[in-house]
Parts: structure tokens; sequence; C-alpha cells
């Protein structure tokens, strides 16, 4: 888009020349040539301060909304957060394309990769900017929507009240689906009634033309159903009702594969997928879902479904030290994907070793979530090594459970358990940077 195209959506004041944009940056840090730098400002950081940064590495022009002294060509805005909503709104609504709303608790990178991969035809899909899912991410990723495009995956996050209508606003589906409900950010939202509340105004369409996915096995199946305005309604998952059912699940750790089997529109069909986990195959089996109503042909669907690439530190299966193996879950973990990862290893004949990081924004829930996690891990794992006080407080006393609250206290020990029999799970939440372990175990 032109930056004088720009000024004008924005309401801007265009200093300089205007130039072709074709990529946008808020991160001086990993500027391209070439690329909008758009200086946000936040509690405890201003963008403004690395205007200059991002000039010296290539930006080819700028958005403030503080007067600057620059060669390059820059807009000026009331605010730099409203420029993104207002570009994010005019690309909106003028994309010719169909666009698919993805949120639910667990899943919702791995289910915007594995659809818009399956979109996908000589770069016809458009999706999120890597997990890009918030207040700022989502209107950034809307910023490059254009009609090249014939379809658009865009992932929605909440961690308060009111976050999806917001986003929903911006994004307006055609076609919504919510992956999961289960606990999660309970600091700010309270309950999972309170959960599927939020995440139900996903289905709430700006159109008289939604189409809506339902998870069939949530107990939340029949609310979002009564309160939805979609004009088409699709269920899917493990329930026997469900519109696209999901059965008979099997992985394969040795060869990092998962195969399921779906049956819809009187169809029996089956596919595999490059993931140890059993909940990708549901994740899958949504995605396959809007595919086949996107119209993709089955065949071509399950070519493109084998060879998906998972988002990273998901599950993911790599060589460790020693000879053993480590599964890198270290992205997130909430009380649902920690059980989730746990019963993917649990038919494993490998000596199971799970590395535990705490689990976040729990609320007042957060000591039992832990303490019921932790028995199952122990019940589940060979080893359990935790770090935090989270843990700590669960007075838990397997034999097979130890505690630190130092991380190279943690790791010296962990090295010292591992053999080339060892299976190694890395999980906590992102605050714990459990990747950092992960990643001085990997080969």
């Amino acid at each position: 888009m032109e930056l004088s195209m720009l000024s004008t959506v924005s309401n801007g004041n265009l200093i300089g020349n205007s130039l072709d944009i074709e990529n946008f940056s808020l991160d001086s840090r990993n500027i391209k040539q070439g690329d909008l730098y758009i200086a946000l400002q936040g509690t405890n950081f201003d963008g403004h301060d690395f205007v200059e940064e991002a000039i010296s590495k290539g930006a080819s022009a700028a958005v403030v909304h503080k007067s600057i002294r620059s060669d390059i060509p820059h807009i000026l805005v009331n605010d730099t957060y409203d420029f993104m909503k207002s570009v994010a709104l005019f690309n909106r609504s003028n994309f010719e394309g169909k666009v698919i709303g993805i949120t639910g608790t667990n899943g919702k990178t791995s289910t915007k990769q594995i659809l818009s991969n399956l979109l996908d035809n000589n770069n016809e899909c458009h999706k999120t900017s890597g997990n890009k899912n918030n207040q700022i991410g989502v209107p950034f990723s809307l910023l490059n929507l254009i009609n090249q495009y014939k379809f658009s995956v865009i992932e929605m996050g909440t961690s308060e009240p009111g976050e999806i209508e917001v986003l929903n606003g911006l994004v307006k589906p055609d076609i919504s689906a919510i992956t999961n409900v289960s606990k999660g950010h309970l600091a700010a939202l309270k309950s999972t009634d309170m959960i599927a509340k939020e995440k139900g105004e996903i289905y709430k369409f700006h159109s008289d033309n939604g189409v809506a996915f339902l998870p069939r096995d949530s107990k939340y199946f029949d609310y979002w159903k009564s309160s939805t305005n979609a004009l088409e309604i699709f269920s899917f998952g493990l329930h026997k009702s469900s519109d696209f059912l999901i059965s008979d699940i099997k992985t394969d750790i040795e060869s990092n594969m998962t195969e399921f089997c779906l049956r819809f529109d009187g169809l029996t069909e089956n596919f595999s997928i490059n993931s140890i986990a059993q909940h990708n195959a549901i994740n899958a089996g949504l995605s396959v879902a809007i595919a086949h109503y996107c119209k993709v042909p089955i065949d071509i669907i399950k070519q493109r479904l084998q060879f998906t690439e998972m988002p990273e530190r998901r599950l993911a299966i790599s060589s460790s030290i020693k000879g053993s193996s480590l599964i890198d879950d270290s992205y997130n973990s909430n009380p649902a994907s920690l059980r989730n990862a746990l019963k993917s290893i649990s038919n494993s004949d490998k000596r199971k070793i799970c590395v535990l990081g705490e689990m976040k924004e729990l609320g007042s829930e957060s000591v039992n979530m832990h303490k019921e996690l932790l028995s199952l891990a122990a019940e589940t794992a060979d080893n359990v090594i935790c770090l935090g006080s989270e843990w700590l407080n669960t007075n838990v006393t397997a034999k097979n459970v130890k505690f630190f609250e130092d991380q190279d206290k943690l790791y010296s020990f962990l090295v010292t358990s591992i053999n080339a029999d060892s299976l190694i799970l890395i999980k906590g939440s992102r605050s714990t940077r459990m990747d950092l372990i992960a990643d001085k175990l990997k080969l």
C-alpha cells in the first residue's frame, strides 16, 4: 500500500514523499530492508526511542505520534495503535476472500498453522503473524491483508473480559471456531463459565452469512449453539453426534506421527499429521472440516496435512544429550495443555522424565491445579522435576518428584538423571523460560 494511502486511511499527516510499503515492523531489532516501522508506546517502553535504530537497519518509513527529525518519510498520527486499527479495518472491509477466526484456551496457533496450510495454494492464504493474537498482534496481522489472498486465518486470544469482542470487531470472521475451553487466565477470567462466554463472542457475526464450527465435546456446546447468529452451524469432535466425527486416534512417538479417522457427509477418511499430540488430531479434524467447507478436495487436504509443520515448542521432538529424546513443549502451559502433554507420553516404553515450570495466571485455583497436575505427572512419569514455589506449595511427597527454585541447579541435577533410554518432556508457562533448558539439551 502507498504511504499516502496509509496516511489518508489513518487521518495522519504524511511528512516527506510517498512510497510503496510491503511489510511492517513493530520491533527495531528485527527490521528488514524497506519495512515501515511503527513506534508503539507501552507502559514500560517507547518505540519512538528506537526510530533511529530502525532507520539504520533499513526502515524506509515510520509511523509516529511524536514529532521526530528524520530524512525518511513518516506519518504523524494521534496514536500509533489507532493507526494499526484504522488500517486493519480498512483492509478487512476491502478484502474479498473468506476470513476464518480461531480462538480457544489451547490449540489456537496449532489450528491456525494447520488450517492455513490446508487452504494455501500458491500463497493464497493470509494468516496471523506467529502467535500475535492479542490487541496489538491482531491488527498488526491485518496490516498486510490484501486481495492477493483468497483466505485469511486469524487467531484471537484473551486474558480479560471484553477482548474477544474487540478483536472480533476488527477481524469480522466469515467462519468462526473455538478449539476448546478449559482453565486458563483465571486471574482475570474467574471461571471456565466466564471463559466460555468470552470465547463465545467469536460466534457473534457481523453479517447474516456466518458459519460456526463448534466443539461437540464441550459442555458449552448448547450454550454457544443457542447464542450464535450463524447461518450455518457444524460440530466437530469425539462425540458420536458430531458432524465431523474424529475417532481411532493413534500416536507414534518414534515416527512423530498421529493418525486419525474422520467421518463426515457419509464419508470415512483417514488422515495423518506430524505430531505426537492426540489433541492435535482434534485440531486437525477441525481444520479438515473448515477446509472441506471451503471446497478444498479431500486428496489435497490429506497431502497438505501430512506435510504441515507444527509451530515451534509444541510437543516438538528432537535428539538430546546422552542419546536421549526430548519433547519440547515449553511454549506455554496451563492445566489442560499439561494434561494433554502427559497423555501424549503416557504410552512410551522409555524412561519418562517430566521437567515442569509453573503454570501462571490461575488465580485462587493455582495451588489446587498444581497439586492435581503434579499428582498426575508423578503417576505418568518415572521422574518429575519441578521449578518454582507453586509446585513446592502443593506438598506432594511422591518419591519420584524433586523441587527446585533455581533453574541452573535444576539443569545440573537433570543432566545427571539422563541416559540413552530417557524421554524428556519440558513444559512450563512462558515466563518460566523452560525453553532455555530445552535448548541446552538439544543436539
